[in-house]
């Protein structure tokens, strides 16, 4: 098979200035289509890493540099944390978490904890006892 990833990479300089800063962008937008984002355009390749390095080379996607990225890179952070934040208070109830009060807790848990009252017979260290 002869796809983009094992020919050498011919970039030009109004697409992306460095070679590093296209990993890092390809690498990003790979991740959003794994993520669930669709592909921009129609594609002949099969794997996520090959269609976002295509998708930045034919500039389908625009490359943001800058404070822009970095406000960007923040909002797209925090958007995550509030879908992650949703998702485990959704989950919480049926993960067990207890909203019940301590004193109830301890009380449900003292059961589990040695009765000194109700505790086997300690072993005696007499070898001549009944056999």
């Amino acid at each position: 098979m002869n796809d983009i990833v094992s020919q050498p990479i011919d970039y030009a300089d109004d697409v992306i200035d460095s070679r590093y800063r296209l990993v890092i962008a390809a690498a990003k937008r790979t991740r959003q289509i794994m993520e669930g984002h669709a592909p921009v355009g129609d594609w002949p390749y099969h794997k996520e890493t090959t269609i976002g390095l295509a998708e930045i080379l034919s500039k389908s996607v625009p490359i943001i540099t800058g404070p822009a990225a970095v406000v960007a890179e923040q909002k797209h952070k925090e958007a995550l944390r509030a879908a992650r934040r949703q998702h485990e208070e959704a989950l919480a109830p049926s993960r067990g978490y207890a909203r019940e009060s301590t004193e109830a807790i301890q009380a449900d848990l003292s059961v589990y904890q040695e009765d000194p009252e109700h505790s086997a017979p300690e072993e005696s260290d007499d070898l001549d006892g009944d056999l």
